[in-house]
């Protein structure tokens, strides 16, 4: 097992996680693009880009064109490459601001972490589709892994983290 550094939130990160990636010259079967932020106060990325969108989309959206070409070499007729994008059902509320996607007008935690997830999940949409019409063999899927017992909860407010625990303590015991 080896250990490659990658901050999501960095575009410098992402292009030298995928140069020294790259140096290694192995096959690439599985990217699961699985980072992310949710409901954090208002703050900005290194490179300025909102948190939310900056994270959880962009940085997903360069990793995944930067290895692209090394996911297409490895996927054969037999075995396809895969792209698995962790998305969130919120993504059903939210609306992609195309005048405003940095939610410099008016931020909201949730309406950040809605629109991030809505780009990710029209993101891999479109590319399933273009890989699709292209041949190929490599497949993109978008999924929503339900509520999971994390550190993302951290910044909800009181009474949906006892509802959270309540639920999970009911159905999940």
């Amino acid at each position: 097992v080896e250990f490659l550094y990658c901050d999501l939130a960095s575009m410098k990160s992402i292009r030298q996680f995928v140069q020294q990636f790259r140096a290694r010259n192995c096959p690439l079967h599985v990217l699961v693009n699985n980072a992310g932020v949710m409901l954090v106060p208002e703050r900005k990325t290194e490179d300025g880009f909102e948190e939310h969108f900056g994270l959880n989309y962009l940085g997903h959206f360069l990793l995944t064109n930067l290895l692209l070409d090394t996911l297409k070499q490895s996927g054969t007729h037999s075995h396809n490459a895969r792209i698995v994008t962790v998305s969130s059902a919120t993504h059903y509320v939210g609306k992609l601001h195309l005048n405003d996607l940095q939610s410099r007008c008016s931020y909201s935690p949730h309406g950040a972490y809605a629109q991030s997830k809505l780009a990710l999940v029209l993101f891999t949409y479109r590319l399933q589709h273009l890989l699709t019409a292209n041949g190929s063999h490599v497949t993109a899927n978008v999924v929503d892994p339900g509520v999971v017992n994390t550190e993302l909860y951290k910044h909800v407010f009181w009474v949906v983290k006892v509802v959270k625990w309540m639920t999970a303590w009911l159905f999940f015991k």
